[in-house]
């Protein structure tokens, strides 16, 4: 089986809500439990499911780069509403 890009959205109750990349339509919800590492909201991150376990890849060049995106919007919205 080969591995899936997402980023993570949310975690709710014990859930790990991924958003499948980069169309962010699709769902994946996971239970924790259920996967082989820890994650957190934003990380971009390649999955694959081996023997109901998730494995999980963290991107972390690519978070950092969404992070700062994201960093970057916020403040141009914040000027402009100055």
């Amino acid at each position: 089986m080969s591995s899936t890009k997402y980023t993570l959205d949310r975690i709710e109750d014990g859930y790990a809500v991924f958003l499948k990349y980069p169309e962010e339509e699709e769902q994946l919800i996971i239970l924790q439990s259920a996967m082989n590492k820890p994650v957190q909201v934003g990380d971009r991150v390649l999955i694959e499911e081996i023997n109901d376990i998730y494995h999980i890849e963290i991107l972390l060049e690519e978070t950092e780069q969404q992070k700062t995106e994201v960093k970057s919007l916020m403040e141009r919205l914040r000027n402009k509403n100055k």
